[in-house]
């Protein structure tokens, strides 16, 4: 692959991670080494961070977490912007990247060795009344739960417009690839690799213990009616958009127009990160 040129970075810095200033300040100064602008955002890992304006830029370097990643997904929406993610907290799926790292893989990036990964993401729309009342996308998933644990929610649920079931339980997740590995997995979902193209449909802890989770293909329509409740329902768009939904609404989840684009780091690969992640090191009984 050809040598990119980049002129302008962004960091997107987690304010609350221990010493993610210096992490800056080395960032900035290797990247000025090369002649490249870049500028810091802190983010404060509250909603407020969804009200930030990112300018224009050749790359995003996001410091943090995978918290800190889906900020940028969201932010980034709409535009081609690829994100390198930098893992400065204790776990990190898709922040694959160490501290350590970083120039390493930004160098293998501007000369053109590292890849491009597009990732899935998913949109949502609620209609009230045959108007939309909310609308947002997520990279990991779309959450739709009772706010009391104490009583169950009723959703019917829907696949390119058949009904698939009459949901009743704590709620149901729809989560992308990339999203496989966060909330749907420990809710007893599936593990699928972030390249592919599908959307797992997760009922949480379901009434009925035949109701198991599912992936569909990435061109389904799911939707899912709203009955009488007995209990509040919000929406979450992973875990940072809270949406109150209501009796007879209807919430539309669909492939993304949207995509997000990471950087690859050549020494990271799927597999890799499952088995350190989740400590598969030992044998089939540890």
């Amino acid at each position: 692959m050809p040598e990119r040129k980049i002129k302008k970075v962004v960091i997107l810095a987690n304010s609350t991670k221990h010493n993610v200033g210096n992490v800056c300040s080395r960032v900035t100064g290797f990247l000025s080494e090369m002649g490249i602008e870049s500028s810091i955002i802190m983010l404060s890992a509250s909603l407020d961070d969804l009200a930030l304006k990112v300018p224009k830029c050749d790359l995003v370097i996001s410091l943090g977490g995978d918290g800190t990643v889906l900020t940028c997904a969201e932010l980034l929406r709409g535009r081609k912007t690829p994100i390198l993610a930098v893992n400065m907290g204790t776990f990190g799926y898709i922040a694959e990247t160490s501290v350590d790292e970083v120039d390493r893989v930004f160098g293998e990036y501007l000369e053109g060795k590292a890849k491009i990964l597009s990732r899935m993401m998913l949109d949502v729309s609620v209609y009230r009344k045959g108007k939309v009342v909310f609308s947002s996308s997520s990279l990991n998933d779309i959450t739709v739960s009772a706010i009391s644990h104490a009583k169950m929610a009723k959703v019917d649920l829907y696949v390119n417009d058949v009904l698939g079931a009459k949901l009743r339980g704590d709620g149901i997740i729809m989560a992308t690839p990339t999203g496989s590995t966060a909330y749907s997995l420990a809710a007893g979902g599936p593990i699928l690799d972030a390249s592919l193209e599908a959307i797992i449909i997760n009922p949480i802890c379901p009434f009925a213990m035949s109701v198991r989770p599912l992936v569909v293909n990435k061109s389904s329509v799911i939707r899912l009616v709203m009955p009488r409740q007995n209990t509040e329902v919000s929406l979450t768009c992973d875990g940072h958009e809270v949406f109150s939904v209501k009796e007879g609404d209807e919430i539309v989840v669909s492939e993304g127009k949207s995509r997000a684009l990471f950087v690859e780091n050549s020494r990271r690969r799927f597999i890799e990160v499952l088995r350190d992640k989740l400590s598969w090191a030992g044998g089939f009984n540890a």
